[in-house]
């Protein structure tokens, strides 16, 4: 009886090992499968500046006023992992331009976001982010140069479907510009302070 106990005992200890090890690679694999690549591609979005103050520009063929909308169409790629069953964690860079009549820019930005799941397919939460403006340029002629500027992302967003998703995000962004004038113009303002509501709206694919 004790030679057929110790021959179990044995048997154990060398099973266990080998189901630990089973264990690891599966957690292991499970880590590699949840690391997701991340690509938005947002066509449709548009930022309401609600600063008070606009900017306007006289020069020799008279004022230009800095219009309250512009358009930011964008497009960023990078790495989302499942934190657990509800939670989801990115992290994206990307590029896009802002334009109004009278101001655009290329944008550089890095965004850091979390979303919850709430029902099977749709998922929300907050994000907030980094926003360069490498060179900035005032289409009228009253003499005007931006110096680079950094702003500050902070708000929402949500997906919904699966690999290839809707989403959808609402966000503060505040930049503030400041420039220079040639002789014989003037403004209204020291710097452009850009404090607005963004409203995006395009697709997520997450491969």
């Amino acid at each position: 009886m004790t030679t057929k106990y110790l021959a179990l005992a044995l048997a154990g200890l060398i099973l266990l090992p080998t189901a630990g090890f089973a264990q690891l690679e599966e957690e292991e694999e499970k880590e590699t499968v949840n690391k997701i690549l991340v690509v938005n591609a947002v066509p449709a979005a548009i930022l309401l500046d609600i600063d008070g103050s606009k900017l306007r520009v006289s020069g020799p063929d008279g004022e230009t006023r800095m219009s309250q909308v512009f358009t930011i169409p964008n497009l960023a790629a990078g790495i989302g992992a499942e934190l657990n069953d509800e939670w989801f964690a990115d992290l994206t860079a990307g590029a896009g331009f802002i334009i109004n009549d009278s101001f655009q820019s290329l944008f550089l930005q890095v965004v850091a976001g979390a979303s919850c799941l709430i029902s099977e397919s749709f998922r929300l939460g907050p994000r907030a982010g980094l926003i360069f403006h490498p060179d900035p340029n005032w289409s009228e002629d009253d003499n005007l140069d931006f110096d680079s500027a950094t702003g500050f992302i902070l708000g929402a967003h949500a997906t919904l479907g699966d690999r290839v998703k809707y989403f959808v995000s609402v966000d503060l962004v505040d930049t503030t510009f400041d420039f220079s004038l040639s002789e014989g113009s003037a403004a209204s303002d020291d710097d452009f302070d850009l404090t607005g509501i963004a409203v995006q709206f395009g697709v997520r694919g997450e491969f």
